[in-house]
């Protein structure tokens, strides 16, 4: 939809979402690439609509190949970690994402 658009227009990329909808999240952020302005990162135990979120890495969201691809991209958006399972205890859950993604920013700093 936004081939031979405005280069301003841009789009929000959404794992989590694209994972319900049964597509690959890498697959999909190389489709989109110079378009994605920010990113909202999930992992999900399947693909399906009924699928759950997990802790980063636990899923099978390849978080590790997102973000690989983002950094092959230079995207410099913002990413938001979202996580809506276990609502009212998600806090160590929530606490093992950042975890991930800062240990992935920590690996990429030491190779």
């Amino acid at each position: 939809m936004l081939k031979d658009r405005d280069p301003r227009m841009g789009v929000c990329a959404d794992t989590g979402h694209w994972m319900r909808s049964e597509i690959q999240p890498v697959e999909a952020l190389k489709v989109l690439e110079g378009r994605i302005v920010s990113c909202h990162l999930k992992d999900l135990n399947k693909f399906a609509i009924e699928g759950r979120d997990v802790p980063f890495g636990l899923g099978l969201g390849n978080v590790k190949a997102v973000l690989d691809e983002l950094n092959r991209q230079s995207f410099g958006g913002n990413i938001a970690i979202e996580y809506e399972n276990n609502w009212d205890h998600s806090v160590p859950d929530v606490a093992q994402c950042i975890g991930f993604v800062r240990g992935y920013g920590a690996a990429r700093a030491n190779s």
